[in-house]
């Protein structure tokens, strides 16, 4: 024991000497901690939590530095505190604890409406609830008045614990009293065409037989494994897998590691998939196709518009460069900087750090500078003919189209879409989502082309 507690007592002082010689180096880290230490002892006004006064001290300080970074052009570097640590990496791990519920203030009064059926072999789908149900109490807790991130902390907890449901569901003239227990939900983040009414999803193209769609709404840790999944499961049923449209639109990123698995699948071996450079252009790091992929000939299209950026635009621009793909909508984003996460607080608190950027095939940066014009380049533009506009109310319609696809998709539901359409943009009933037709006609295209005696 003596002797651990030397070696523990000389690693400690190590780092503690590694700390005054970098503020040795920069004489502001010296600064700043005398000016916390004396702010700490001497201001009036630090009751009547001391311990929180030192947290609001230390998050205001780092938010103020990185809004220095802000000012010089770094829009996408944030601190993220502790009480939002949790909610940034369930985007990224793809997981949360809840019950596997989807839902929408509705209604008159407005209250949280479960849309479109749970998720399979969740807690609620077990528990019996349905879409269309109205959570009116939460606990004991009614619902009515409260806004979504109220709703959504009422409803989550520790795992294994109970949530109590006092439910309003049409036809039935009485609530009904459910009990729910929370488990780990795992998020997709690679949905299809249409949510069918179990909940599952619809891929496939009438259009094209043999033709699929996805659209990947983020890159998570999880998102490799469920495309390669869903690739491998349409490609061993009866129609096979001739084509596929991969939609990006309104996905904002995500890890660097699901872009560049994503991109391997769709290339043969040997090709520069990213390469990222730090400070001075000075390359850290260069992504290579490993061949592995089974669908380096398989047709492609891939949908984009000003909301895909930065994961995105590396598939994107990747599978552009190489004519894998036709890129079908509007220009992305402009997002050619590379974020790495950092803990702090001993890992109560994140900072994410734009480090290095990011370099697509043909050798170009695709980020857009703040003041950069629309007649400059950057971010990834559609394909020779594929560029499809839409102006504000366009974007919106779009938008709640999406949002019913993905929700009530193939279910029976006019009263939850009238319920909808009084909150939202109504949708018209014959309404065609103009990229995606657009983006079908390239793939039949590249289909014909495949399946010619020349691409043999």
């Amino acid at each position: 024991m003596p002797r651990r507690n030397a070696i523990l007592l000389l690693l400690a002082a190590l780092v503690a000497y590694a700390c005054y010689v970098r503020a040795e180096q920069n004489p502001y880290a010296r600064y700043l901690a005398a000016g916390f230490s004396i702010i700490d002892k001497w201001a009036l006004y630090n009751e009547p939590n001391p311990r929180q006064f030192d947290q609001q001290l230390y998050a205001s300080a780092m938010e103020q530095m990185v809004e220095v970074l802000r000012e010089r052009g770094d829009e996408h570097s944030m601190f993220v505190p502790a009480a939002d640590k949790d909610r940034y990496r369930e985007v990224l791990t793809q997981e949360f604890v809840g019950i596997g519920i989807r839902f929408h203030l509705l209604g008159e009064p407005q209250l949280p409406t479960v849309l479109g059926p749970p998720e399979i072999d969740s807690p609620a789908a077990e528990a019996g609830l349905e879409s269309g149900d109205r959570l009116v109490k939460i606990d004991g807790h009614a619902t009515a008045g409260l806004d979504n991130d109220a709703v959504a902390a009422l409803v989550r907890g520790p795992q294994g614990t109970t949530v109590h449901l006092t439910i309003e569901r049409r036809g039935v003239p009485d609530h009904l009293e459910i009990d729910v227990e929370r488990s780990l939900i795992v998020t997709n983040s690679v949905n299809g065409l249409q949510r069918l009414a179990d909940g599952g999803w619809g891929y496939r193209l009438a259009e094209l037989p043999g033709a699929a769609y996805v659209h990947v709404t983020k890159f998570g840790d999880k998102t490799l494994a469920e495309l390669e999944e869903l690739l491998a499961t349409l490609s061993a049923s009866p129609e096979g897998l001739t084509g596929l449209i991969i939609d990006l639109r309104g996905n904002g990123g995500g890890t660097l590691d699901a872009a560049v698995g994503i991109s391997d699948l769709f290339l043969r071996a040997g090709l520069p998939i990213v390469e990222i450079r730090g400070r001075g252009g000075e390359i850290e790091d260069r992504f290579v196709s490993s061949g592995a992929g089974d669908y380096a000939d398989l047709p492609l299209v891939v949908l984009i518009d000003q909301d895909s950026a930065s994961a995105s635009e590396i598939l994107a621009a990747c599978l552009q460069d190489y004519k894998r793909a036709d890129i079908v909508g509007s220009r992305s984003y402009g997002k050619g900087t590379v974020q790495r996460v950092m803990r702090l607080e001993g890992g109560r608190s994140l900072l994410k750090l734009t480090a290095a950027t990011y370099w697509r095939p043909n050798g170009k940066n695709i980020h857009r500078m703040p003041d950069d014009l629309p007649e400059d380049e950057w971010g990834v533009s559609p394909s020779p003919g594929c560029e499809v506009r839409l102006d504000d109310d366009q974007l919106l319609a779009w938008l709640h189209y999406r949002l019913r696809e993905a929700t009530i998709g193939a279910a029976d539901a006019p009263q939850l879409a009238a319920d909808l359409d009084a909150v939202e943009l109504t949708v018209p009933p014959n309404y065609v989502d103009r990229a995606l037709q657009l983006a079908i006609e390239r793939l039949a295209v590249r289909i014909t082309a495949a399946a010619s005696p020349a691409a043999k």
